[in-house]
């Protein structure tokens, strides 16, 4: 009996992870950033999910997009544009994750930025002065401090 209580138990949690469990669109693009101390800017339609040690965080949907949610913890946020929703962050210690939904991000003065990025979108831009990037699942590069702008899609080029 105990046995039975426990495998439910657990399939009822698995349950809604494997329903929002989803795949990636075909042409979908993949942006993986480690350790960097720098800034990145992301244009996608997609998700992200990122965290850093210090930074200031912009997170806002694309002019004539849905509305997102993102989903902030370890600073209060700052409402630039009216609208009701929080785009700016800045603190220590910042998790972020916006699933779904067309968006930009911006990620300024970041101190161990590490991210991943899976969509779509018409250009990404990375410079810093420490810290590595992977695009779409391809060799690892170092940040440059010069700014690299590359699109996000399966079909893009490492630079």
């Amino acid at each position: 009996m105990r046995r039975l209580v426990v495998f439910l138990t657990l399939l009822a949690l698995a349950a809604p992870i494997a329903a929002s469990a989803t795949t990636s669109a075909p042409g979908d693009g993949t942006l993986s950033v480690r350790d960097l101390d720098g800034r990145v800017t992301v244009y996608a339609k997609g998700a992200v999910i990122g965290r850093c040690d210090q930074c200031t965080l912009t997170l806002d949907e694309r002019e004539g997009a849905d509305t997102i949610a993102p989903v902030v913890s370890g600073a209060k946020g700052v409402d630039l544009d009216d609208d009701g929703a929080k785009e700016r962050f800045v603190g220590k210690d910042l998790r972020w994750k916006v699933i779904g939904g067309s968006f930009k991000m911006v990620v300024r003065n970041g101190l161990d930025v590490d991210l991943s990025v899976v969509g779509k979108g018409p250009r990404v831009a990375i410079a810093g002065t420490n810290g590595t990037y992977s695009l779409n699942a391809g060799d690892t590069a170092v940040v440059l401090p010069e700014l690299n702008v590359f699109p996000l899609n399966a079909t893009a080029i490492i630079p």
